[in-house]
């Protein structure tokens, strides 16, 4: 599974289900180089029109449809804002591609806690494709799914991603596997989790409805034949509701500041990892 990266003002996929560019040839050139299942993540831009709070955060991803669309064609006017016309009145992203699938990243962290480097000049008007490295991590955040509002566009959509996908080897971790790891309901018992990569000092600190589902996500994205090494879960918590367990865990990644890598990765001794987790814990 391939993953590629824009820039962009915003991110609504309940009212704007399209990956928009400017210029045709951008928009086609998507199409071209992805294949069904792909992946596209949004981050938002360092100024104005971004809301301040989301300016160099990584926002979200959708899932590349196959078929190319006029934006007009798909977005209401109700939806469209004046900062969506330029100063002779045209329309800024005459030319999409519909979202089959939209994930929002829950927290949105920042691009440079996450990717290894800022992104070129060219992803504000272009999609760019994410090395493995960058792909990997960006994976790894955990998403919560967006409904998409039903259309007829978005059954075609869907449908002929479907058809394409008939017969194709698995290439990245199957839709299902997002919807486990966080969900819409908060008020349902959630874990807080601490995976171990092998027996080094690395650990990745996060919370999940279904740990199990959540470390089969993290560890499909290493190739076993490269790295010996697989993630395994060491420590796990129970708490009522995903907010108590999200509680946990930026509660133990506090605790484990000066020993921040990336992410939600730290590198520490397992001694110092369960005393931020008894503290995480309120023992």
């Amino acid at each position: 599974m391939k993953v590629f990266i824009t820039r962009v003002w915003g991110f609504d996929p309940e009212r704007w289900p399209v990956i928009t560019f400017g210029l045709e040839g951008n928009r086609d050139n998507l199409l071209q180089d992805s294949s069904p299942g792909d992946r596209i993540v949004f981050v938002g831009t360092l100024r104005e029109p971004t809301p301040e709070p989301l300016r160099g955060r990584l926002l979200g991803m959708a899932e590349i449809g196959r078929i190319a669309v006029d934006t007009l064609d798909v977005i209401g006017e109700d939806v469209r804002g004046p900062q969506d016309y330029d100063e002779a009145g045209h329309f800024r992203w005459p030319k999409a591609i519909l979202m089959v699938r939209a994930w929002r990243f829950r927290p949105q962290p920042m691009l440079l806690d996450v990717l290894a480097e800022q992104l070129p000049y060219h992803a504000t008007s272009q999609a760019v494709l994410l090395d493995g490295r960058d792909a990997d991590a960006v994976m790894s955040i955990n998403a919560e799914e967006v409904e998409i509002p039903t259309s007829e566009a978005l059954i075609k959509a869907r449908l002929l991603d479907k058809a394409l996908n008939t017969g194709r080897p698995t290439t990245g971790p199957e839709p299902k596997s997002w919807e486990g790891s966080t969900g819409r309901d908060v008020n349902r018992t959630a874990f807080t989790y601490a995976l171990r990569f092998g027996q080094t000092d690395i650990w990745k600190i996060g919370h999940a409805v279904d740990v199990k589902e959540r470390l089969k996500q993290v560890n499909c994205h290493i190739p076993p034949e490269a790295v010996p090494e697989r993630w395994n879960a060491r420590f796990q918590q129970a708490w009522d509701s995903e907010t108590d367990a999200y509680g946990m865990e930026q509660r133990v990644l506090r605790a484990l500041a000066a020993s921040r890598t990336e992410g939600e990765r730290v590198r520490c001794t397992e001694t110092e990892l369960w005393a931020a987790w008894l503290a995480g814990i309120g023992v």
